[in-house]
């Protein structure tokens, strides 16, 4: 059952049940005073009856000097039988005269000396009976009369009461189904929208209109699709980054060990010269030491993905002073003219991996640039934090390639990768060095004109303050 469906029943029932009890106590209160009413006018009657049969039997007494009054009350019973008022007069347990019905059984009515007013059903009719002590010669009179309008009045009312609840109940169904079916609007919405995002449709967010706790319910469920969504994007993208290093990974070790192969089968040779093996051991020895260079490289971004560092000042100067000395040989090789500007001090960081970070993208802009290039080196100060620069004037990147520029194993020329020793790992050991010192690594190029590698680190002004 829907939650629309119970709320429904419950609210219909316990309208009906207390409208119900409200309606069918007013109902009897109105019978009770009614009856009151009813019991009231019976009292006036009996009194007037009394008072005047007790003056005509003292007045005959005193006329006549008798006492055979039975005589005279036919007379005067007669005129209120004519409007439905029955008489019974008794001389104590002895009947004297009656016009009203017999029955057997107490009667309540002519126990006490006072005044007293009962009702009885006779043939399924309801009657009223008041009785009391005259004030002639100590007789008991009761009169009766018939109160079959309360029993009519009360049927009625009955009659009005089960056709209204009927009525009411009705009306009050078509209105909470309509009601209910509008406050729902937005649960139902919420549940379409679950479902959808459930099957898949993981862009889409459900409307929220007002401000009331579904609304709210709403809001928080759009939030909750958000960070799953992200969630469900990053594993997504995390898959994808996996899949194609792997990929890669396996396209890089294929070469070499297909080379190792095919040279160790031609070693085997019988008929091969001492030239040819020399070869043979040449080019395997290249293999077995890009697959070194491979696998040290491999173990160091992975040892970068799970590593947290302490930051601590390093002074630049001294910093870029080591990796000039280290890099030497490959810049006199091409002759290319290596300019440093410090005029930023000092960064935070780990000595050895910004050390690896610098050498990284150095030995980058020296495969990119031609002999006789030159490359800078600075670093500087700015608002948001500490910058440093490595600039070349050499093949620049295309635009395309900017963007997976940092990817594992990604090269932008591969033939001329594989000439200059690269395999497509540095710039993504370099983007989780920055990472792990909070800071920004950004790539500006144009083709065949330059390439600016900057890497801000944020987190380095924050210490000095």
């Amino acid at each position: 059952m829907k939650f629309w469906q119970k709320t429904y029943l419950c609210v219909l029932l316990v309208f009906l049940i207390a409208f119900d009890i409200g309606a069918y106590a007013l109902l009897q209160k109105s019978y009770q005073l009614n009856k009151q009413m009813d019991m009231s006018r019976g009292v006036s009657e009996y009194e007037s009856i009394e008072q005047t049969l007790s003056y005509i039997l003292r007045a005959f007494a005193s006329n006549t000097g008798s006492m055979d009054y039975e005589i005279v009350i036919p007379g005067i019973a007669q005129n209120y039988y004519e409007e439905g008022i029955l008489t019974e007069v008794y001389d104590g347990d002895r009947l004297v005269f009656s016009n009203a019905y017999q029955f057997a059984g107490m009667r309540e009515e002519l126990q006490g000396e006072q005044r007293e007013a009962v009702y009885r059903k006779l043939d399924g009719k309801l009657w009223i009976f008041v009785g009391g002590s005259m004030e002639f010669n100590g007789l008991k009179l009761v009169i009766s009369r018939s109160s079959a309008y309360l029993q009519d009045y009360y049927n009625t009312m009955i009659s009005y009461f089960i056709a209204l609840s009927v009525v009411i109940s009705v009306v009050l169904s078509v209105v909470l189904i309509l009601l209910l079916f509008r406050l729902t609007v937005p649960i139902r919405n919420l549940n379409k929208g679950v479902r959808d995002i459930a099957a898949g449709a993981y862009h889409q967010r459900v409307k929220v209109s007002g401000s009331d706790e579904i609304a709210e319910l709403a809001g928080d469920f759009n939030k909750m699709v958000d960070a799953v969504s992200t969630n469900i994007e990053t594993i997504q993208k995390a898959n994808e980054e996996k899949e194609t290093f792997i990929n890669n990974l396996t396209h890089e070790l294929k070469t070499p060990i297909t080379a190792i192969k095919g040279y160790s089968e031609f070693l085997n040779h019988a008929n091969s010269t001492e030239e040819d093996r020399r070869m043979a051991v040449d080019y395997i020895h290249e293999h077995v030491a890009r697959l070194d260079l491979l696998s040290g490289k491999l173990m160091e971004l992975l040892y970068l993905k799970n590593e947290e560092i302490t930051l601590q000042p390093v002074e630049i100067k001294p910093l870029f002073a080591y990796v000039e000395q280290m890099e030497r040989h490959y810049l006199e090789a091409k002759q290319i003219t290596f300019v440093k500007e410090c005029a930023a001090e000092r960064i935070y960081g780990d000595p050895i991996l910004l050390q690896t970070l610098l050498m990284n993208l150095v030995e980058n802009s020296i495969k990119a640039s031609d002999n006789g290039g030159e490359i800078h080196l600075k670093s500087y100060s700015r608002q948001q934090g500490i910058l440093i620069e490595v600039m070349d004037y050499g093949k620049g990147i295309p635009d395309k390639d900017i963007e997976k520029i940092t990817e594992a194993f990604y090269v932008v020329d591969k033939s001329r990768s594989r000439a200059l020793g690269g395999i497509g790992l540095g710039l993504s050991i370099c983007s989780e060095i920055a990472r792990l010192h909070h800071a920004r690594l950004h790539i500006e190029s144009k083709e065949h004109e330059y390439t600016k590698v900057s890497v801000l680190f944020t987190a380095s002004l924050q210490l000095e303050h």
